[in-house]
């Protein structure tokens, strides 16, 4: 190869174009390598508050996954139980890239959610839920279906319901299918109007792993201000961006106690303003006819009047869905009466 000399800013230095070259291709293999080792498949994030008593068991869970091409990150919302310590336990792991302690309560979960959304690197993002934890498989299933289904934008499996000592709960209200490992991919709209209308049935967010990339984009930042039904706001605007993939196999290991955070919310009635500004959001952005959308305002009117808090003398809440969901009495009275309310409700 010829040499040439090549005058840089101005000084007097001269460098050997070969020398250039060499450094070029210097450069670019660097630039592999860090693609390389930044290009992780799924980041995991762990939200956690006060769940000391059921971190380490979330933790090893994931840890002991057969799909290992995962970053995660640890978040604390300014615990004041041992959860802190246990997480920095943690700092060592080699899939550990960050563990934030809060140094005041955010106040939203939801909020954590979206921090470590920012943070994550990876294609797949899974929300692991401190007091969750999860089949060792959980990742190699899921993974493996938003491969094959590149339309889908979010994949989730079944869950065993468990108490707070881990023992199994029967309640035939969650995951409404034949665990036969089969897998249902539905279209955006369909989902949202045959499984997302009348309650959220992506009822816990450890059972889900959806793509980063666009997830933020484009959505209503209002789930980040609500303490209860958020993750339905959320998994709502996430199903807009394209196909679901449901998997019929439980590999999700899901907590219910009273210290949930929608249980909460459920019990003093409090979830009411949030669930009804997702009602809104729903009938003003899916695709609905008017005798489905007549029909679920009928519902939800229904169920909000026969609430504990509603029959002990609070209008309250009758009041806040007329006015976050323009849900109304009259609704109830003309929808209760059509065909297809009395053969799905039987009232």
């Amino acid at each position: 190869m010829q040499k040439y000399k090549v005058y840089i800013c101005n000084s007097n230095s001269y460098i050997n174009i070969n020398t250039l070259y060499k450094l070029a291709k210097i450069k670019t293999t660097i630039n592999k390598i860090l693609k390389i080792i930044n290009d992780i498949q799924v980041s995991i994030i762990v939200p956690n508050y006060n769940h000391g008593k059921y971190i380490k068991q979330r933790l090893d869970s994931i840890i002991n996954q057969t799909f290992t091409d995962y970053e995660l990150i640890l978040l604390d919302d300014y615990s004041s139980d041992e959860s802190r310590d246990i997480l920095l336990s943690y700092k060592n792991n080699p899939h550990v890239s960050h563990i934030i302690l809060n140094t005041q309560n955010s106040g939203s979960p939801f909020l954590q959610w979206e921090k470590g959304i920012k943070l994550a690197r990876g294609k797949y993002i899974w929300i692991a839920e401190s007091d969750d934890y999860a089949d060792i498989h959980f990742l190699e299933y899921t993974v493996k279906a938003l491969t094959l289904h590149p339309q889908a934008h979010i994949c989730y499996t079944g869950s065993f319901i468990i108490d707070t000592n881990g023992n199994k709960i029967n309640d035939p209200w969650f995951d409404q299918w034949i665990e036969d490992d089969s897998i249902n991919i539905f279209p955006s709209n369909k989902h949202l109007s045959t499984h997302m209308l009348e309650s959220n049935t992506i009822y816990n967010a450890s059972m889900v792993l959806f793509k980063k990339e666009g997830c933020l984009s484009s959505i209503t930042q209002a789930y980040t201000q609500m303490k209860y039904a958020g993750d339905w706001l959320f998994w709502i605007e996430q199903i807009r961006k394209g196909n679901v993939i449901e998997i019929h196999k439980k590999l999700n290991y899901f907590r219910k106690h009273a210290e949930n955070t929608t249980s909460k919310g459920d019990n003093n009635g409090n979830a009411i303003e949030e669930i009804a500004f997702i009602k809104n959001f729903l009938y003003h952005n899916v695709p609905l006819s008017y005798k489905k959308r007549l029909i679920d305002k009928a519902r939800f009117y229904y169920n909000v009047s026969c609430l504990t808090v509603s029959r002990q003398g609070n209008p309250d809440l009758l009041q806040t869905i007329a006015k976050r969901a323009k849900v109304y009495k009259i609704h109830y009275i003309i929808g209760s009466k059509t065909k297809g309310y009395k053969r799905k409700y039987g009232e």
